[in-house]
């Protein structure tokens, strides 16, 4: 059976559509009810922002009456490195918005390690803890917070999709909170 917005179910499930995918995110717009009714039955629910320019799904939540399904999207848990990165770059996006910032936001990977390195204990290796960050960079685009650009330069295009994820009222107590917990420990994760 040939669907036309099979480009956009398969999309959604491997993860977030931004719309600089142009042609899923043109077959997911043209097809946004067929796409909703489809995983309807398993209890997931599109999120679509179109102003912001990004969709995922998510799980339904069930009223009492109803027999609630298994859980399909499940929570994952961050380690400190990429809790911290996650709620810098939250933080770095609010500075933008504050500042009437364009739509894009880009950063780079020297601004996240220097944004990073405040909230971590003096190391005995310095290098090293900057690998750690550079590693955990990787994670965060894997998350879809963070695209690499091809400019040769390591810049990041912070995506906005991060706003659903990082609420922007717990950012400034979180991260003390992490700074806290790092000063207390040797943090090598």
């Amino acid at each position: 059976m040939n669907r036309e917005y099979s480009l956009s179910l398969i999309a959604l499930l491997k993860g977030i559509v931004y719309d600089y995918q142009k042609e899923t995110w043109e077959n997911l717009l043209r097809y946004e009810p067929d796409v909703k009714k489809y995983f309807l039955p398993v209890g997931l629910q599109l999120y679509l922002n179109k102003s912001e320019g990004f969709a995922y799904l998510y799980q339904k939540e069930w009223e009492a009456e109803e027999t609630a399904l298994p859980k399909l999207v499940e929570k994952r848990q961050l380690n400190f490195f990429t809790s911290l990165l996650s709620l810098l770059l939250r933080k770095y996006l609010l500075e933008q918005d504050a500042q009437g910032g364009a739509v894009r936001s880009i950063i780079s990977e020297q601004e996240i390690i220097n944004r990073a390195k405040v909230f971590l204990p003096k190391a005995p290796d310095e290098a090293k803890q900057q690998e750690k960050i550079v590693a955990t960079i990787s994670k965060v685009i894997e998350i879809g917070f963070l695209r690499k650009l091809e400019d040769n330069q390591r810049n990041y295009e912070l995506h906005r999709i991060i706003k659903g994820f990082v609420n922007a009222d717990v950012v400034d107590e979180a991260l003390k909170k992490l700074q806290a917990y790092a000063s207390e420990k040797q943090v090598t994760e």
